[in-house]
């Protein structure tokens, strides 16, 4: 077959399909497939291949390529040679000398490979994998067997499963299955054979790509259309609900000028904004509902460490509260079929660190626990109503450990429908009532899902940078928030908490998650600025920081670094409900797996003694087991089981303490190494409401949200058993994970510098049936 290089105009196309050398590249996939298993890449990694192609043979300077893929964006040098690295990895180009892309030192990149289109009619290679990706991005083909054939697959299946020749076992169970009056039939299955055999190999392989990948089954029953944004205003947008009829659009907006959030509707199409239930008071209006029939909306106003709910005609007009919400950060709610009362999420109080739903009726402000199928230490939120009235869903855990149940609207037995104990942002019902549409980041990045009401797999609409998305119950339009929002590594002085923050190594990226080093000579931190998520370095010397990982589609959570300073582990979860601990050797930038193979970690650290180390596993927060293991080439050999149900957990090495929150049971916890015996201290700090803690010298810190854009710092002393603030911060926090520098004067944290959100929306139907 006569190969064509690519045209300007072929470069422009999405689903354009390349051959670069022994490889093919699939770029509207994101995906380069050549002997091994298929890789992804980033869009910019695919845009610097596309420069190279276009200029293939001949060297593209680094400034082109900077100015052409990160035109409009402000970078630094190093996101060019992550995605160099990026590319020569998918290739496997490791030799020397490049085989694919020439490095001409300080000068650019050079592409060495030969390309060529891949035609519409062309399979590349001959490989089961390449068909499973024509599969997969073309068309999809239905056999329909009689018994004989698809008994005749059955064992081809098998066989393909076990390695055995496909064709033989196939044949071989043709025979012996059939009897002297069937021959025919047999005959006509023999005959037909090679083509079955091909299409099982196409099915299987299918198959085996979207289980190994962890994406979506097709076909698509979704198809998303006329994604737009319906505001652009310099302030931040959040928390869009859209009007039942899908007219009206109401969210919060942050005024500059006073430096509070206020409710505002306007009309999905163009229209002014008209404000919803003005007042003076000191507080942030947010998490605006509509009621079924679209008259009325409630709404939390938070002020302080005060939650308050309220309902205003959606018209405008005076406000009426409702009642005490508990806590801005869990209770999310809904209006129940009939709009006479809400569900919402509120703590049960007690001994219990419990959330469950109950109803509250509007007009009395009084509630009642709803009856629903639930155990000790579930915490169980978000409630939303089904547009039907016949289903309740709701999330159950708390993030980064979360998963969506449905249940009847009257409760009974709570069926769970995702499997990702991953972190979910804000989810919403189909108007037919028969999926959930849902954000989540456990493929890397927060984009919008759909996973219908018996469960099964997602589908990956591809509506990314989407948070909180909300859909109308009579037309198909949906809204979300655009997630523009950037949090910057940042030192604050504790002594001057006013001041402004100090950005540190800034980027166009979102960092968070800061560890300082016990040493106080490094700040390890996550951040996104090289297009993934990865471990990066924070070097004071030069204000600079560098890559220490280099991982795609993970999520990365828990930095914790070793006594020593010479190392720190990380929880990576590259794959859905698979997290795994990795340590890093700061000197060598090697990196090794703590965990056993088959141990699902949720978080981990060091533990007591040199050498051992500390693991919360399980599936979730409630059922995690906080181990003790002595050496990590000795997993699940040596693990002594601390406590269960645990959430967040310290290590204080030089007393040979253990201190940990735990799920279902109030209070902060110590097990002692020496008596192995465990200790409750305090209930200030619980699994409820203190998001993240530090233990700084026998003393644990921890930040408090007071209301949407501020947090205070408190210390615990165990000793004393006594309670101080250390400082209050008027900032607002990418997350409430921090660091503290070893002379207690600083902390470190994501400060979110930059909130310019939108409110986007699109149009969301069920794909054809073919």
């Amino acid at each position: 077959m006569l190969r064509r290089s690519p045209s300007a105009e072929q470069l422009k196309l999405q689903n354009l399909r390349l051959r670069v050398g022994d490889h093919a590249v699939d770029v509207g996939a994101l995906r380069v497939i050549g002997d091994g298993e298929p890789a992804r890449l980033t869009s910019k990694a695919v845009a610097v291949l596309l420069e190279l192609v276009r200029h293939a043979g001949n060297t593209v300077g680094r400034e082109d390529l900077l100015e052409t893929v990160w035109k409009d964006r402000v970078t630094t040098p190093d996101v060019l040679t992550q995605a160099i690295k990026e590319l020569r990895r998918a290739f496997g180009d490791g030799d020397r000398p490049a085989r694919y892309i020439e490095t001409i030192p300080k000068v650019g990149y050079r592409l060495l490979a030969e390309v060529s289109v891949i035609e519409a009619d062309e399979i590349p290679f001959g490989r089961v994998e390449h068909l499973a990706l024509r599969a997969e991005n073309e068309s999809w083909v239905a056999l329909e067997a009689d018994e004989a054939t698809s008994s005749v697959l059955a064992a081809a299946a098998r066989a393909f499963a076990t390695g055995t020749n496909t064709e033989s076992a196939a044949a071989g169970h043709a025979s012996s299955q059939a009897a002297p009056a069937a021959r025919p039939a047999a005959k006509w299955t023999q005959f037909a054979l090679p083509f079955i055999v091909l299409l099982l190999a196409l099915a299987i392989a299918a198959g085996w790509y979207v289980i190994r990948s962890g994406r979506v089954s097709p076909p698509p029953p979704w198809t998303v259309s006329n994604l737009r944004a319906l505001t652009s205003d310099p302030e931040a947008e959040i928390l869009p609900h859209i009007s039942p009829d899908g007219t009206r659009v109401a969210f919060g907006k942050l005024i500059e000028a006073t430096g509070l959030d206020r409710l505002f509707i306007r009309g999905v199409e163009p229209s002014q904004l008209v404000p919803l239930a003005p007042h003076t008071e000191k507080a942030h209006d947010i998490r605006p509902v509509w009621s079924s029939d679209g008259s009325h909306i409630a709404y939390e106003r938070i002020s302080r460490d005060k939650c308050t709910l309220f309902i205003v005609s959606s018209l405008g007009g005076h406000e009426r509260e409702i009642g005490n919400c508990q806590d801005f950060g869990t209770s999310y709610f809904d209006f129940a079929p009939g709009d006479q009362d809400l569900v919402i999420g509120l703590r049960d109080g007690g001994t219990q660190s419990d959330v469950s739903l109950s109803r509250w009726n509007i007009a009395t402000g009084t509630g009642k626990p709803l009856q629903y199928q639930r155990a000790s230490g579930d915490q169980d939120i978000e409630p939303r109503y089904s547009p039907d009235g016949r289903w309740l869903a709701f999330r159950r855990g708390f993030s980064p450990y979360s998963d969506l149940y449905v249940m009847r609207a009257d409760g009974g037995e709570a069926r769970q429908i995702t499997h990702l104990s991953g972190t979910l942002r804000g989810y919403t019902w189909t108007a037919d009532s028969s999926a959930l549409v849902f954000s989540s980041n456990h493929l890397g990045k927060f984009e919008l899902y759909a996973v219908g009401v018996d469960g099964g797999p997602l589908q990956r609409l591809g509506v990314e940078h989407a948070i909180y998305p909300d859909a109308a119950r009579a037309v198909h339009t949906v809204v979300y928030q655009i997630q523009r929002t950037m949090s910057a590594l940042a030192q604050v002085d504790i002594d001057s908490p006013q001041a402004a923050p100090r950005k540190l190594a800034a980027s166009t990226g979102s960092d968070s998650a800061p560890a300082v080093s016990p040493d106080g000579n490094h700040i390890a931190f996550l951040s996104d600025r090289s297009g993934f998520n990865q471990v990066w370095l924070y070097d004071s010397a030069t204000d600079s920081a560098e890559a220490l990982t280099d991982y795609r589609d993970a999520v990365l959570s828990g930095l914790v670094w070793r006594a020593d300073s010479a190392a720190l582990v990380v929880t990576v979860r590259e794959e859905p409900a698979t997290s795994r601990l990795v340590e890093i050797d700061l000197a060598s930038r090697r990196l090794r797996d703590i965990s056993g193979k088959d141990e699902n970690v949720l978080f981990g650290g060091y533990g007591p003694k040199p050498g051992s180390f500390l693991l919360a596993v399980g599936t979730s927060s409630s059922g995690a087991r906080l181990l003790l293991r002595e050496s990590a080439d000795k997993a699940g050999q040596s693990d002594n089981v601390l406590a269960t149900g645990v959430q967040q957990a310290e290590v204080d090495a030089t007393q040979g303490f253990v201190y940990y929150t735990r799920v279902g049971t109030n209070g902060l916890f110590r097990w002692a190494a020496t008596t192995g015996a465990e200790q409750k201290l305090t209930d200030k700090i619980n699994a409820l409401t203190v998001g993240d803690w530090r233990l700084v010298d026998g003393k644990l810190w921890y930040l408090i949200p007071v209301d949407v854009r501020a947090v205070i710092l408190h210390e615990f002393d165990p000793q004393k058993n006594a309670d101080r603030v250390v400082a209050e911060f008027p900032i607002s926090v990418g997350g409430v994970s921090f660091g503290v520098d070893p002379g207690h004067k600083r902390i470190y944290l994501g400060y979110v510098a930059n909130q310019d959100t939108d409110i986007g929306a699109f149009e969301l139907e069920r794909a054809a049936a073919h």
